[in-house]
């Protein structure tokens, strides 16, 4: 990407389907065969989670949306960063000041999750994040930038009062823990945590205000009027560096260390059990079988920050960039260079760089859950479930979720589930998904309807197991 930012930081979020569950497993979060990717949703879903032993494979989750190109799931080597993931040639209508493209990737890597009994559950889970999330930019100006100025003719002009992109991935080193403090004829609650150790890979923001025009042509220069842009980069202080490609599977197996830190998952469910759902007897066990009429869950998710103090041994660097007047910049050095060393380069640009420490926090969110049974005894459920972010786009050195309402109808049994999601979010819209579960394999998109329709959502997850249940009777 000609921002110079490093290429290998985006090829996490643009991935592959063939392999996570996060939070966003639309459908599948609130099932109740889900295993250890259930506590990645909610750490309290560990505790009597109708396994003995729950073993992941590899297993890859991935959720985007844009209003500005389509995102590619397929060509992740090919597309290592969230614009030239994006197909721009049919959506170039759309280009406005505040267009946005949001991205994030999660893959479960090899985990375990054991129930020592019907009260303790313990689990180890490690995990490749990343996320990305582009606000107020303008889709044709970043296009250019990003892809290079193409020989047309056209005049653009831009007035870009509050843009914002922030890039991270990291991975996690998880311990889970689930335990049942009420267990009554009537009522069970069950909490539970997972307390995080963080290791960053790397972390990217770019921030500021722009006014300027340009023509296409690629022989003309941009100009910018007036503007400030603040730049950080914690991957590397080299520029020729930026510029390397990982496979998907490569990195997300990828442990570079370049900051640390600790996080946490917090979470809780209710379940009511009255009697004509409790069909617990002498010989049943609890551990096995559903009994509850109406669960409520509650979990807060990724708190946390990374600590990024130096890179190639040298304090991390923060570019500062004032533009009081009109400046030309040549597109053939955008092109060559790339956005910020352009800038960097302009000596009628003020730069103040300054050298310290980052801080990048988790994208922290809110999960609320209800599930109710429709037909006692007939293995039909309805699921709402609610995705509230914490963080906004305007707080700095942080990403944000979407905040996201989902419905789902679903068909449970121990070997075998199907889901129905209707996903509603605010920026994009109502969406259809669909997904099963059957044995080893779980797969699924929470917006089927953008496969075929090009719409602004994109998501699908696809996940390798070794569930091993409890048995039902004693």
């Amino acid at each position: 990407m000609n921002f110079n930012y490093p290429k290998k930081l985006l090829v996490f979020f643009i991935g592959v389907p063939f392999f996570v569950f996060s939070q966003t497993n639309h459908g599948f979060s609130f099932d109740n065969y889900n295993g250890i990717y259930g506590s990645t949703a909610n750490p309290a879903n560990s505790a009597q989670s109708k396994h003995r032993w729950h073993i992941n494979g590899l297993s890859y989750n991935l959720l985007g949306t844009s209003d500005y190109g389509t995102i590619n799931f397929i060509d992740s080597p090919d597309t290592p960063n969230g614009f030239n993931s994006s197909d721009f040639s049919t959506n170039v209508e759309t280009s406005n000041n505040n267009n946005f493209l949001v991205s994030n990737s999660d893959v479960l890597l090899p985990s375990v999750l054991y129930q020592i009994n019907e009260k303790h559950t313990i689990g180890l889970l490690l995990r490749s994040r990343a996320f990305s999330d582009y606000s107020n930019f303008n889709g044709r100006l970043w296009k250019n930038l990003s892809q290079g100025f193409e020989d047309e003719t056209l005049e653009n002009t831009f007035n870009i009062p509050k843009f914002n992109n922030t890039s991270q991935s990291w991975k996690e080193i998880g311990l889970n823990y689930g335990i049942v403090l009420v267990n009554s004829n009537y009522h069970f609650i069950k909490v539970g945590g997972t307390a995080k150790y963080l290791i960053g890979n790397g972390a990217v923001e770019l921030r500021g205000d722009i006014n300027g025009s340009y023509n296409d042509g690629v022989s003309d220069d941009l100009i910018i009027n007036s503007g400030t842009v603040s730049y950080l980069n914690t991957f590397s202080a080299n520029p020729n560096n930026l510029n390397e490609t990982s496979p998907f599977i490569k990195s997300a197996f990828d442990f570079t260390k370049n900051g640390s830190g600790f996080g946490g998952d917090v979470g809780f469910v209710y379940e009511w059990r009255p009697r004509e759902t409790n069909r617990v007897g002498v010989r049943n066990n609890s551990s096995a079988v559903n009994t509850y009429k109406l669960k409520i869950s509650a979990s807060i998710l990724d708190i946390g920050a990374i600590k990024y103090e130096e890179i190639d041994n040298s304090k991390v660097r923060l570019e500062n960039f004032n533009i009081t007047s009109p400046t030309s910049l040549s597109k053939n050095t955008l092109n060559n260079e790339g956005f910020i060393a352009t800038l960097k380069n302009t000596t009628e640009i003020n730069s103040s760089p300054q050298q310290g420490k980052a801080t990048f926090a988790l994208p922290r969110s809110l999960n609320i859950g209800l599930d109710y049974i429709i037909f006692n005894d007939k293995n039909y459920y309805v699921n709402l479930n609610y995705v509230k972010a914490l963080t906004t786009v305007d707080d700095k050195y942080t990403n944000t979720r979407l905040n996201l309402i989902t419905v789902t109808p679903r068909y449970e049994t121990q070997k075998f589930s199907a889901y129905l999601p209707i996903t509603y979010e605010n920026n994009t819209g109502v969406y259809f998904g669909a997904g099963f579960r059957y044995g080893p394999i779980t797969i699924g998109s929470a917006a089927l309807n953008s496969l075929f329709t090009n719409g602004k959502l994109n998501h699908i997850y696809f996940g390798l197991n070794l569930p091993l249940l409890e048995d039902v009777f004693r």
